[in-house]
């Protein structure tokens, strides 16, 4: 971390590529010709001359694209430490020694390519030079082609290389610039994860962790969390291939020095996160590509089987639970994917859609892909298989009804959408299915919009139970207590998403709140306004037909009134449902209310994106106005406001 070298340009695109392949095919003699760069970091590596852990290298392709290489052991017995350099990696350089073609490591680095979502491959077929027969050449590279498409994995291309020759060099360096500038930018949008894959210490500086981006951004200065459940820090310094840099995008090889709290150590299989992200140890999981026994058949019976789950730069260990077909698969006969169940014995971090391998031998390896990153205990055997079913299917939207209306009221927070569907795209997902009218957002709520006509329902009834007891104590009341309301609409509701119900049925005018206490618009013996009260409320609605939405003080000065009796005779107007009073500040008549909904909706409708200026121009008002509209939609959770906008939650019908 002491390195003086000048930064790298502004637009410098990074990539990250690992290698794979059988042990003594060169993996490790390719990148230190390619790259100048001997990645064998351990004095044993050297002795032997063979890789036992993973080793780094970078190259130059251009003046703004740089690649670094994570190096893997070849030999089986270090495959954990393989399978820890094969995520978040941008594509594989797949080491084939041309006089021995595909061997047995070859097929299982393959294999746990694919099983990692790895699609594509640049084959380096060394020891070129100790092969003349052009037909044994020409049988290994049809070999090599059969064994990455049966795997589902692109061969960009197929370049034959001599590492002691020096033949071929150029050519392979030339294809990888050529594949990986093809690549699109990877998204950068929400918080810093990178899975730790070295720890050491640096004298002056302290701890100092390498990893490759996976998620996200990490800056000089950001403060992070360690999963799972270790501790916090801050980013000190980060460096990339000796070169400062001030921050770090995904596909970016990173060392980052870090001051951590409590001076807690990290190890390989820890996690950098920019947010915080609970660990499980409950996971309900696809099971894919799963091991075969005599007679071309597929194990059936997994459960209570003990596994080794291999996640990021983490070795975890667990067992199978239980393992299901899934709903489209015959239950007496497992295909080769199943739904299933797994519990760790120690903590994890993992996002749904999120791939693993698991091993249960060190010959037997399948892998996998998070379905619901934590189990909740209300969700039954039965909707669980339901709701798996799809999720696997990937039918998000019948998933996310199902979840819902498995849970306990039929009430989900919002945030546990992420269980099954990270952000950005379970935000897009929810407002998505508010556009669709089938689900609301209630305070920090979800629920379906039967449910939630079904609360306001039972609200109205608990009310009027609550008005009757008391009268039946001998007692006229205008209002009843919210405790007592809450009670007899349902003690189990949880109380944040009762105060946001209370909350929409105040803003929308269905009911009144002063206090702790509740009451009807139209509870008690109605009050005969003064003449002077009923011309002035007259007076504020001719202003209020010329304007779309205005100040109270405004509106004093347009009716020559004291704003004190303006203030009354807007609330009584609020009251009676002519006008909303926003943010005791702002008027503005229900109809122009709607129109606005309405306005948010079309807006919603045509760009999925509410931009202030979309909605201003399109109620051709000032700005001052249409940011307090807009705030009175976040509040009432008609809208949510994102980084670059607003998302609409419930349209104008749904209120």
């Amino acid at each position: 971390m002491t390195s003086t070298a000048a930064p790298f340009p502004v637009d410098t695109r990074f990539f990250t590529i690992s290698t794979a392949g059988h042990v003594d095919h060169g993996k490790t003699s390719l990148i230190k010709a390619l790259t100048g760069i001997d990645p064998d970091r351990l004095k044993e590596e050297k002795e032997r001359q063979m890789t036992t852990d993973l080793g780094f290298a970078h190259l130059k392709l251009s003046e703004h694209s740089i690649v670094g290489f994570v190096d893997v052991p070849g030999h089986g017995k270090f495959l954990k430490n393989m399978l820890a350099g094969v995520g978040g990696i941008d594509m594989a350089l797949l080491v084939v020694a041309a006089d021995e073609g595909p061997m047995p490591q070859t097929r299982q680095h393959v294999r746990i390519l694919s099983l990692l979502g790895v699609n594509r491959a640049v084959v380096a077929l060394t020891k070129i030079d100790m092969i003349d027969d052009p037909e044994h050449r020409e049988i290994v590279q049809l070999e090599i082609r059969e064994l990455l498409s049966a795997h589902g994995i692109e061969m960009l291309a197929l370049v034959p290389v001599s590492s002691t020759k020096n033949v071929g060099l150029n050519e392979l360096k030339s294809v990888l610039k050529d594949a990986l500038s093809t690549m699109a930018p990877r998204d950068t949008k929400g918080g810093a994860y990178l899975p730790v894959d070295r720890v050491f210490s640096k004298t002056g500086f302290g701890t100092v962790i390498t990893g490759t981006v996976v998620r996200g951004r990490l800056a000089v200065g950001d403060q992070f969390v360690v999963g799972p459940n270790v501790t916090s820090g801050r980013v000190r310094r980060l460096e990339t291939f000796g070169h400062p840099v001030n921050e770090a995008v995904p596909g970016q090889r990173v060392a980052c020095n870090v001051a951590l709290k409590d001076n807690k150590a990290l190890t390989r299989g820890h996690v950098i996160m920019g947010a915080e992200l609970p660990a499980t140890k409950m996971m309900l999981v696809s099971l894919v590509d799963r091991p075969r026994v005599a007679g071309d058949k597929f194990i059936q019976r997994l459960e209570e089987q003990p596994i080794r789950l291999y996640h990021g730069t983490a070795e975890c260990h667990g067992y199978i639970r239980w393992a299901k077909a899934a709903s489209t698969q015959s239950d007496e006969q497992l295909a080769s994917t199943a739904i299933a169940l797994i519990a760790l014995d120690d903590p994890a971090v993992a996002l749904a859609r999120d791939k693993f391998v698991i091993r249960l031998s060190d010959e037997t390896i399948f892998g996998g892909e998070v379905i619901l990153r934590e189990k909740p205990k209300w969700l039954k055997h039965e909707d669980l298989l339901k709701f798996a079913s799809q999720a696997w299917a990937g039918d998000f939207r019948q998933a996310a009804l199902t979840y819902v209306d498995s849970a306990p009221q039929k009430i989900v927070k919002v945030n546990q959408v992420e269980l099954f569907l990270p952000a950005p795209k379970g935000d897009e997902l929810i407002a998505s299915l508010v556009a669709e009218r089938q689900v609301l957002v209630l305070g920090e709520s979800l629920m379906s919009t039967a449910t939630r006509l079904e609360l306001s329902t039972r609200l109205k009834h608990a009310m009027q139970k609550a008005f009757q007891q008391q009268e039946a104590e001998g007692r006229e009341v205008e209002s009843v207590s919210l405790e007592v309301v809450r009670t007899l609409l349902s003690p189990k509701l949880e109380r944040a998403t009762y105060q946001a119900l209370i909350e929409d049925e105040v803003a929308f005018a269905k009911i009144e709140r002063k206090g702790d206490q509740l009451s009807f618009i139209s509870s008690g013996a109605p009050k005969v306004a003064d003449a002077a009260s009923v011309q002035l409320q007259e007076n504020i609605a001719k202003v209020l037909e010329e304007n779309f939405c205005l100040e109270l003080t405004e509106i004093a000065k347009a009716c020559a009134a004291d704003l004190n009796k303006v203030k009354n005779a807007a609330q009584s107007m609020a009251k009676a449902g002519q006008v909303v009073v926003i943010s005791h500040e702002f008027v503005i008549t229900t109809d122009n209310l709607k129109t606005a909904h309405r306005l948010l909706a079309d807006i919603w409708q045509i760009k999925r994106n509410i931009a202030p200026t979309d909605f201003r121009e399109g109620l051709k008002t000032t700005r001052k106005y249409a940011m307090a509209l807009l705030q009175h939609f976040d509040d009432a959770k008609i809208t949510r406001r994102l980084d670059a906008g607003r998302v609409l939650l419930r349209g104008p019908d749904k209120v």
